[in-house]
């Protein structure tokens, strides 16, 4: 016979210990709000720790204006936040402010870089600043304004930094339900059997917050986008930008996270699958990095393999972000991020807070509201 335990009440539960819960378990505790954070797994080892860390805002969020404000609010958030979590934890995070290079291999990908703000580059201006590029680029556009950061240093810094706050993790702990009553939420029940009232709670959960009963997708109808990536070891100097092409992408790293006892990595990037909750790491999947990785920077093919792995982005119909207020009182969702979870990690925290808080948010979450699936 199954045994219900009840842990204390705090004044916010948070559902998922990823970037962004994380981020926003600190925020609120810098609040003065006691906070708990439950994670099914161990905190920030699943989208947040898959990542490759490219800070975006120009070119990922052309389509939306609202989701453009959103990206720009948050990078213009990043170096303060960043230096202030390096100051709490001494150490330092990866961000890096070279920029991005786009590249096109033909007339048609030169055309869609026209699209976009930044610089336009000549095949030759590209290469004397990164000669790794292949020789048969024929137009480059330079983001100057994308950043990089440490994905997998950043989240451990949160953690790190919200224990520091007095937030309380608890990890192996998966929501089995949402508790509900007289439509307030009052907290939830875990898979265990334990029983967590709260005064608010906020779905950070990703790709699984739409799973839940009884509320399940209608707030948070989420699913996994599986992404595959890999690294190889590398000098750090092999490449000092971020590069893209339309096959995929290569972040160069340096610092502690390096592999095989070298100075760098090489992180490429990365597929995008509907497999369902499947983290697997496919040849077919490899084949396509390994590829995408040669013909950028054909040096790559004489790299040393480091290691593998996948992640689930939590993808939304409309591929914006849930965020805000539900019409269950107390009850919040912060999820949806997609590819920008890491990116839009400050100013979900930021905005967050305030929601919680009842404070009016700096900018309007109307585009975002969960309250537009129902």
């Amino acid at each position: 016979m199954l045994t219900t335990q009840t842990m204390a009440r705090p004044d916010v539960l948070i559902a998922g210990a990823g970037a962004i819960g994380c981020s926003l378990a600190l925020r609120l505790a810098e609040e003065k709000l006691s906070v708990v954070v439950l994670d099914k797994g161990q905190p920030g080892e699943e989208a947040s720790w898959a990542a490759a860390g490219m800070l975006a805002p120009t070119s990922e969020h052309a389509a939306s204006k609202a989701e453009s404000e959103l990206a720009a609010a948050s990078a213009a958030l990043y170096p303060a936040w960043v230096g202030q979590l390096e100051e709490r934890v001494q150490e330092k995070l990866g961000y890096r402010a070279e920029g991005t290079l786009l590249l096109a291999f033909n007339a048609e990908e030169a055309a869609l870089l026209d699209s976009l703000p930044g610089e336009r580059l000549t095949a030759e201006e590209a290469r004397r600043r990164e000669p790794a590029l292949n020789p048969q680029i024929v137009a480059v556009r330079f983001l100057p304004d994308d950043r990089q950061v440490d994905n997998r240093r950043l989240v451990q810094a949160l953690l790190v930094a919200a224990l520091g706050a007095g937030v309380e993790f608890r990890s192996q702990t998966a929501v089995a339900a949402w508790r509900v009553e007289s439509h307030r939420m009052t907290g939830v029940r875990t898979t265990s059997g334990e029983t967590v009232e709260a005064g608010a709670v906020v779905n950070a959960l990703g790709c699984w917050a739409g799973g839940v009963p009884p509320l399940r997708r209608r707030y948070a109808p989420v699913r996994p986008v599986r992404g595959q990536m890999l690294a190889l070891a590398a000098a750090p100097d092999l490449l000092r930008h971020v590069v893209r092409s339309p096959r995929g992408y290569l972040v160069p790293r340096e610092g502690p996270s390096a592999p095989l006892g070298t100075s760098g990595r090489l992180v490429v990037g990365s597929t995008m699958e509907d497999a369902g909750f499947d983290k697997s790491v496919t040849p077919a999947g490899l084949r396509g990095l390994l590829a995408a990785a040669v013909e950028i920077a054909p040096g790559a093919a004489a790299l040393p393999f480091a290691e593998a792995w996948a992640g689930l982005r939590p993808d939304t119909p409309d591929h914006l972000p849930i965020l805000g207020a539900t019409d269950v009182k107390n009850y919040f969702v912060a999820g949806g991020h997609f590819r920008n979870g890491i990116l839009l990690a400050p100013i979900t925290a930021e905005l967050m807070a305030e929601v919680v808080l009842g404070r009016k948010p700096r900018l309007s979450l109307d585009p975002f509201s969960p309250l537009r699936f129902k």
